[in-house]
């Protein structure tokens, strides 16, 4: 084997792997969640969505920002989604939904995924007023 394809090869495997890790950063995954509460303000303190794995008592914290123009979400509706998250825990609390998101949860780094957007049943979406008049 030349030089010049250990070089080429060994090229070949950083890219990969960094291709890899970025995936693993920045690519899109879905978590089924029970939500359990809503904590930050947006400004001081930052949005977090508390939950739990359907089915386990594993805890799974989101954080809820806005990604502004950084690609590939363009995500600037973090206020939204967390009101969305606070009527879930009052209407449907013990309701699995399916939390979309990107990143990982690395707790020694502090580290947690990004909610993008929350797939709920419509009468978990529903404000209360609504919910009783539709008689759900």
């Amino acid at each position: 084997m030349t030089t010049k394809n250990k070089v080429v090869i060994g090229v070949v495997a950083v890219a990969v792997i960094a291709l890899a890790l970025i995936y693993m950063r920045w690519g899109p995954k879905a978590w089924e969640v029970q939500i359990t509460g809503v904590t930050g303000d947006g400004r001081e303190v930052q949005y977090r969505i508390e939950s739990v794995e359907a089915g386990t008592s594993d805890t799974l914290i989101f954080k809820n920002e806005d990604a502004g123009f950084a690609p590939p979400y363009l995500k600037f509706d973090s206020a939204r989604l967390q009101s969305i998250a606070n009527r879930i825990t009052k209407e449907c609390p013990q309701e699995p939904v399916i939390v979309h998101g990107y990143g990982l949860r690395i707790p020694w780094l502090s580290m947690f995924p990004n909610a993008i957007s929350i797939d709920a049943p419509e009468r978990c979406r529903m404000a209360p007023s609504d919910a009783e008049q539709q008689g759900i």
